[in-house]
C-alpha cells in the first residue's frame, strides 16, 4: 500500500473544465499526490492524445474513462 496521498479527480465533462483540472492534477503530483483522473470516453481519447505528444506529461496521473451514455455521433453540446 502506498504512503502517498491519493486524489480522485472528476471534472465536469466539458473541455473547458478538463484542462484546469489537469493543471490541478499536475500541481498535486508535484506535491507528492497520486492522481486518478476520471473522464468520459469522448474526452478521454482527446486528452490522452494530447498528453502522449508531451513526453512524460501524464507521469503520476492514472487516466480512467467511463461511458457518458451517448452514442458516438450524438450531439454532446445540448
Amino acid at each position: 500500500m502506498s504512503s502517498r496521498p491519493h486524489a480522485l479527480v472528476i471534472p465536469f465533462p466539458a473541455q473547458g473544465h478538463v484542462i484546469p483540472f489537469l493543471a490541478l492534477s499536475h500541481s498535486l503530483v508535484e506535491q507528492g499526490f497520486q492522481i486518478t483522473f476520471v473522464n468520459t470516453e469522448f474526452n478521454h481519447d482527446r486528452v490522452v492524445a494530447v498528453l502522449s505528444d508531451k513526453s512524460g506529461d501524464a507521469r503520476g496521473i492514472h487516466m480512467v474513462s467511463i461511458p457518458d451514455g451517448l452514442a458516438p455521433g450524438e450531439d454532446r453540446n445540448k
